[in-house]
């Protein structure tokens, strides 16, 4: 398969309508039930989403409800999105290809606080992860399971896509070699790369002047510095290496601390109020 993933609001979607338009069979909606009308207005050219952006795995396939099977040889071709905490459970033998795209950590904090404002308001009981800690350890993973599984991986930055679509979709369709996309894939890349659309520029405001318990500075300028190596189609040196590492040491039992508290509330639910 081609699987499409990112963070939220890192171009997802985009890649997907990408594909979709240019003759690439895809997996899932444009708009899932009822999310045209509410959330049509943060990707009016659609989600494409399905089950199976959490993951390919034991879980998801078989589909648990129908029984449905995807087997890997008649999924080949086909592209999907799935995010990367899917895309870490998925099964290697669908990662076929896929291609990533990380956005500026700013932008991703802007961009998911707009969609949060579409929806309703959340259950104020339930642990969130501070949007910038959300795109540090999903980017972490992303960057240590292309390390770990060594599986074809193609990884651009959203600011890329927006800056020079022609040349970015025209590599990606080349390095894809699918045979929706024919013998010049350039012709396809410049046919669609009108489609690519950018969000509103995100009101001013200082996002280090509050950060999260446990994060410094200093982490930011290494997620800057992350998101510049890709944006800069530069690899990863040691040092950036030694640092991304160093730092997950450090936030891990911020990281810890969120997830132990999700599965309390979790646990709290299921188990209701007591009986006096």
């Amino acid at each position: 398969m081609i699987v499409v993933t990112g963070t939220k609001r890192s171009g997802t979607s985009l890649w997907m309508h990408l594909l979709s338009e240019s003759g690439v069979p895809c997996i899932g909606e444009r708009f899932p039930s009822g999310w045209g009308d509410r959330l049509g207005v943060a990707n009016p050219d659609g989600y494409y989403e399905s089950e199976l952006i959490a993951g390919i795995y034991h879980r998801t396939n078989p589909h648990p409800l129908t029984g449905a099977y995807l087997a890997p040889q008649q999924t080949r071709g086909h592209a999907v999105k799935v995010f990367i905490p899917g895309l870490v459970r998925t099964d290697v033998a669908f990662l076929d290809r896929c291609i990533a795209t990380v956005r500026g950590w700013r932008d991703y904090v802007a961009s998911r606080e707009r969609v949060l404002a579409l929806q309703p308001p959340p259950d104020p009981t339930v642990p969130v992860l501070p949007p910038v800690l959300e795109w540090w350890s999903q980017n972490f993973a992303l960057v240590r399971d292309f390390a770990i599984r060594g599986y074809p991986g193609h990884v651009v930055s959203y600011e890329s896509l927006v800056r020079d679509p022609a040349r970015v979709i025209a590599d990606v369709f080349r390095w894809l070699d699918h045979p929706s996309l024919g013998p010049d894939p350039a012709t396809a890349a410049q046919r669609v790369a009108g489609l690519v659309r950018t969000d509103p520029p995100p009101a001013a405001r200082n996002l280090e002047s509050a950060l999260p318990e446990g994060l410094r500075p200093s982490h930011l300028e290494l997620f800057d510095a992350l998101h510049h190596a890709i944006d800069s189609e530069q690899p990863l040196s040691g040092t950036l290496v030694r640092a991304l590492n160093q730092a997950e040491t450090e936030l891990r039992s911020v990281l810890l601390e969120h997830h132990a508290n999700l599965n309390a509330h979790a646990v709290s639910d299921l188990l209701g109020p007591r009986l006096s």
